[in-house]
């Protein structure tokens, strides 16, 4: 592939693609100027500083913060994709991320709007032959409770009728992630899943009307599968959230020993993805019991361009992670204001 074997960006290549940043005019080329030239420090600062601007300019400095509850349904993909902690072998980690009880269900998204959080994201394990009926039954337990702002993300389980009942319920969002839109690499890492039913999904979704969220895997293929993943999604009109996960091994996955993303290169994919969807709510991904250090990075995500939407509160099995201060005292010491509801 000639255009990734390119030296670094020489100066001219990077201002240029700046421009068309800028423009909202990002394609496959300026992207890869952009990240190659990102490599030199100054020119990070100016890419940072771009995106930040224009994060600034179409979604203000406010955050709103909310939490991810893990997991509504079980995971039914097979095999398992390699990568994931509800592969590991180590009972101690997938078991933080096994279904929860309706009891504990309850209970996570009590605790999560106690904390003050302005959304829940309710987070299942993918099943190609449905959903419905759990989606169903987690989401009228959580409006009997709140009517706080909800999102679904169980990938592409659910049905046409399903998501029309999800819009009267008042749930706006609905994740579809791909990962990784390079088909050998999607193979390679999630066997027992499928891409085209993910892009169908989100196509559907789309058609639906409702808000769309995505997640790209940095470590999943090359620099240039992770570009090319976060510029497919442009046909994507509804894309309101897209973040950007970075490899980590998990203890007793198939990959344990496969080596770490660099958190370097998503930051400057972020970046990227932030000249290419400027009113997108843009950050890394948030899975405490993958990637305890993520909420070290806050400053960094925002000084890249992310925002303005970041998981407060992580409720698991056994485990709940309450960064709302953390976030809060962050977002303070870089000039952010924080919403979130007082009970």
């Amino acid at each position: 592939m000639p255009i990734v074997a390119r030296v670094e960006a020489g100066d001219s290549d990077f201002e240029t693609s700046l421009q068309r940043g800028r423009r909202g005019e990002v394609d496959f080329e300026s992207a890869w100027s952009l990240f190659s030239g990102a490599s030199q420090r100054n020119k990070a600062l100016e890419l940072f500083s771009l995106a930040s601007g224009i994060r600034d300019e179409k979604l203000g400095r406010e955050l709103v913060l909310s939490a991810h509850i893990h997991m509504i349904t079980s995971c039914e993909v097979s095999p398992s994709c390699l990568y994931c902690s509800l592969s590991s072998a180590d009972r101690s980690i997938s078991k933080e991320r096994s279904r929860l009880t309706t009891r504990e269900l309850i209970q996570g998204v009590k605790y999560a709007v106690d904390k003050g959080v302005q959304s829940i994201v309710l987070v299942g394990g993918t099943d190609l032959g449905g959903l419905d009926s759990p989606v169903r039954r987690a989401v009228e337990k959580v409006r009997e409770i709140t009517d706080i702002d909800l999102a679904i993300d169980v990938g592409p389980s659910l049905s046409q009728e399903t998501v029309r009942w999800l819009k009267d319920e008042k749930v706006s969002t609905v994740y579809c992630s791909i990962e990784t839109v390079t088909p050998s690499a999607f193979t390679k890492a999630k066997p027992g899943d499928s891409l085209n039913a993910r892009i169908e999904c989100m196509a559907m979704l789309e058609g639906a009307g409702v808000k769309l969220g995505n997640v790209v895997m940095n470590g999943l293929g090359s620099t240039a599968d992770l570009l090319r993943s976060i510029l497919c999604l442009k046909r994507f009109k509804s894309l309101s959230y897209l973040y950007i996960s970075t490899f980590r091994p998990v203890k007793g996955t198939p990959w344990e020993g496969k080596r770490p993303a660099s958190v370097w290169t998503s930051l400057k994919a972020l970046s990227i993805a932030r000249l290419v969807f400027p009113r997108a709510h843009v950050g890394l991904a948030e899975v405490g019991v993958e990637d305890p250090g993520n909420i070290a990075r806050t400053p960094f995500q925002l000084l890249a361009g992310g925002g303005n939407a970041l998981a407060g509160v992580l409720v698991y099995k056994e485990r709940r992670i309450n960064n709302m201060d953390l976030i809060r005292s962050c977002a303070s010491s870089l000039g952010f204001e924080t919403r979130y509801l007082t009970v």
